[in-house]
């Protein structure tokens, strides 16, 4: 996948009436590219842009201008230019809280099986495939007549994660999916979406403010301040020789423990 130039604002309104008076720039000319199997980690502070960004590549939140191409294919009105795929078919987003992801009057199996009955599929092919993904995130096929209330916040989030490997991404939008997590249960998350992208050829992209999960996880790295990408690589050099005085901040934020 690859991004150019994508740019976000929102309208503020003022006066009796509520006209539009000026435009804040939330995602200021952000370009990048993903190649297939990678992780990429977008960090910054909180309301420097990453879940917009994020958010205006599956259509939640317009892009102002900027172009979004996938597999060699421009994205326009939610399709692919060339083949007329959707891009929701191709690309999917997990989301930070596990808790208001998952609908809690329907069942693990309802949840589950919604995508692909919406697409055509038949019920007996969705479940087969909703008992699969159950297995694959270490969850058992018994949790499909369960209801959300009934798990942990670290199963909740194995099942957010599940429902969005139903239709077959090619790639996955991972928002902050560890922060309200225990550490230990983050720990198994993170090893969990790693075998995902292995076993699947996955590409995602990992938004994050905690620089330890992102030295754990991903193979690039883009920092965002203010909107606007300040600095961008391979994880290793960006996170042992930043160039940026803010990426510089970001890692010496990092507890340690010292004697």
């Amino acid at each position: 996948m690859a991004v150019e130039d994508l740019t976000v604002r929102f309208p503020r309104r003022g006066g009796v009436l509520g006209k539009v008076q000026d435009y804040f720039t939330a995602v200021d000319g952000v370009s990048f590219s993903l190649p297939q199997g990678k992780i990429l980690s977008i960090v910054g502070e909180s309301g420097c842009g990453k879940t917009t960004l994020v958010k205006s590549l599956v259509g939640l939140v317009p892009m102002d201008q900027g172009r979004f191409r996938l597999f060699g294919e421009g994205v326009l009105n939610g399709r692919l230019g060339k083949s007329g795929k959707r891009v929701s078919d191709l690309v999917q987003m997990v989301f930070q809280d596990p808790y208001s992801s998952l609908n809690p009057r329907q069942t693990v199996s309802e949840i589950l099986t919604v995508p692909l009955l919406a697409r055509g599929v038949k019920l007996n092919e969705a479940e087969a495939r909703a008992k699969e993904l159950l297995e694959r995130v270490s969850l058992p096929v018994a949790s499909l007549q369960k209801f959300p209330h009934e798990f942990s916040g670290g199963q909740r989030q194995r099942l957010c994660i599940a429902r969005s490997l139903m239709v077959r991404p090619r790639v996955l939008l991972c928002d902050e999916v560890t922060s309200a997590l225990d550490v230990s249960v983050q720990a198994q998350i993170l090893h969990l979406l790693d075998d995902l992208r292995n076993e699947l050829n996955l590409s995602i992209v990992f938004i994050s403010h905690d620089m330890q999960v992102v030295r754990a996880l991903s193979d690039l790295v883009l920092v965002m301040y203010f909107g606007k990408v300040v600095e961008r690589g391979e994880s290793r050099k960006v996170l042992t020789d930043p160039q940026h005085e803010y990426t510089k901040k970001l890692l010496a934020a990092v507890p340690t423990i010292r004697r």
